[in-house]
């Protein structure tokens, strides 16, 4: 399917009641998420990279505070870190997504990963395992996520926690802050800021990527760059919003609310400069280098 044609179709699901709930069954049956197993993959990946972030900035996952930007469809990575030993992950989200039936089929998909969430933790897979199997004895949603110390809050305001001021070891989002409007990116970094503990991270990893290329793949991960404003909002919708921003401008939020920005790694999808090559860039993207204009992803950490 042309990427336009789901634009389109995102963008009437906006004003249909039930929309959200709609999108959902369509990702499950035609979209990315068919494929149950293999998105619990992706994400561990994902926690892995994370992981060795922390590591490299020699932050201890057990027995800290941690704050998740954006919990989605599943609670992966606050299991992950509660498997691994941290001590809570407070979760905030402005839709209420989880369910019981697949927050327990994520506990199944998760026991093929236990090596990995253990070697990562540093400890023993014995100890894991256990931690996991205690989860999975759980006869509801609301006993598992007591029983692992995650507190889900949605619909809820991330840039209004209503958590203790430098209460948190860590803020974390992954795969959120691309799709959420600059100034509500600005009030997050500051209540992340007001929210951890002196010396406190804040890691992003953000997709700063056409999303529509995972669905349409005659296009390139930077085809929406070549649309003004006036044209993108055509095709952008608030079931999959796409803010646009390039690395700097990420980075830039982060120390314009104060933090240190210690960490930064870059990614550009293949083809993605070939692709540039030939694209036509929007007059309001022509401050920014080639390398600021091809980079699909970036992974930063800013420190209190």
């Amino acid at each position: 399917m042309n990427w336009r044609v789901k634009g389109l179709i995102q963008k009437g699901l906006d004003f249909t009641p039930g929309g959200v709930w709609l999108n959902t069954r369509l990702q499950q049956i035609l979209g990315g998420m068919q494929d149950f197993d293999g998105n619990v993959a992706v994400k561990m990946d994902d926690w892995a990279l994370s992981m060795g972030y922390l590591s490299d900035v020699s932050f201890r996952v057990r027995g800290s505070r941690i704050m998740e930007i954006g919990t989605g469809w599943h609670p992966t990575l606050p299991l992950c870190f509660v498997l691994a030993g941290a001590g809570s992950v407070a979760t905030f989200d402005i839709v209420r997504l989880l369910d019981k039936r697949a927050t327990f089929r994520l506990l199944d998909s998760l026991e093929r990963h236990i090596p990995t969430i253990a070697d990562f933790a540093g400890e023993s897979r014995a100890t894991v395992q256990a931690r996991l199997l205690e989860f999975r004895r759980s006869k509801s949603l609301e006993e598992l996520l007591s029983k692992s110390n995650i507190g889900y809050f949605a619909p809820a305001d991330g840039r209004a926690s209503g958590l203790e001021s430098n209460s948190i070891d860590l803020v974390y989002s992954n795969s959120v802050l691309e799709h959420v409007p600059p100034e509500v990116i600005s009030g997050l970094m500051k209540e992340s800021l007001r929210v951890l503990k002196p010396g406190g991270l804040a890691m992003h990893n953000v997709g700063c990527n056409d999303h529509y290329a995972f669905f349409d793949k005659k296009i390139s991960f930077i085809n929406y760059l070549q649309y003004e404003e006036r044209e993108w909002r055509l095709w952008n919708n608030s079931l999959q919003y796409q803010n646009r921003l390039r690395v700097p401008e990420f980075v830039d939020l982060a120390t314009q609310a104060g933090f240190e920005v210690i960490s930064k790694k870059t990614h550009v999808h293949p083809g993605t400069l070939e692709a540039l090559a030939s694209l036509r860039v929007a007059p309001q993207f022509g401050r920014f280098s080639r390398d600021e204009l091809a980079a699909t992803t970036v992974d930063f950490i800013g420190r209190k």
